[in-house]
């Protein structure tokens, strides 16, 4: 348990941190510019983390899964091999994830002015500056960040809600002890 949940401090740490040194110096030298490596390293990141991330909290609820409803074999299921899968498995979905959202903008013709209006580079903006229409390229993006994430909440949904009916289950099942007068 506590080796995700510190997997998910890194990851929250990384992704809170690795766009706000440029911001800083963007406000400290009060010009809004970021190279085209810079702007992509910056999509990469933030869609290599964000999607870790999801999958890393359906990883923490199949471990909250097996500490709620079987708690006397937690520690044979839990083993190192599974917790180490549970940490990679997510970095791998993310590395995906990202890998299948950069190419869409990578290859798009850019005219000029190539400036994003922003201290933060993402796709959408990136991708209005093409000269092209970017119509598919945008549902593309759309649907690649929307099916991880609705299949994230979905997963996350139906295993809390069998460690709510396991609870209840096992409240409703014990008879209250009568009270010694």
């Amino acid at each position: 348990m506590y080796f995700l949940l510190g997997n998910l401090s890194f990851v929250d740490m990384t992704l809170a941190s690795f766009a706000t040194p440029k911001m800083i110096m963007n406000m400290v030298k009060n010009k809004k510019t970021i190279s085209f490596v810079g702007c992509f390293t910056q999509i990469f990141l933030l869609h290599l983390l964000g999607g870790n991330e999801m999958v890393l909290l359906v990883s923490m609820a199949f471990d909250r899964y097996v500490a709620i409803c079987k708690p006397l074999h937690y520690m044979t299921i839990m083993n190192k091999k599974v917790c180490t899968l549970l940490a990679v498995i997510p970095w791998l979905i993310g590395l995906l994830h990202a890998g299948l959202q950069l190419p869409f903008v990578v290859n798009l013709p850019f005219c000029c002015p190539n400036m994003v209006d922003s201290i933060f580079c993402d796709l959408p903006l990136v991708s209005k500056l093409a000269c092209m229409n970017t119509y598919f390229v945008q549902i593309v993006i759309v649907a690649n960040s929307g099916m991880l994430s609705m299949s994230c909440f979905l997963i996350l949904l139906i295993s809390y809600s069998v460690i709510l009916m396991t609870i209840r289950r096992r409240s409703s099942t014990e008879s209250p002890k009568p009270s010694p007068l």
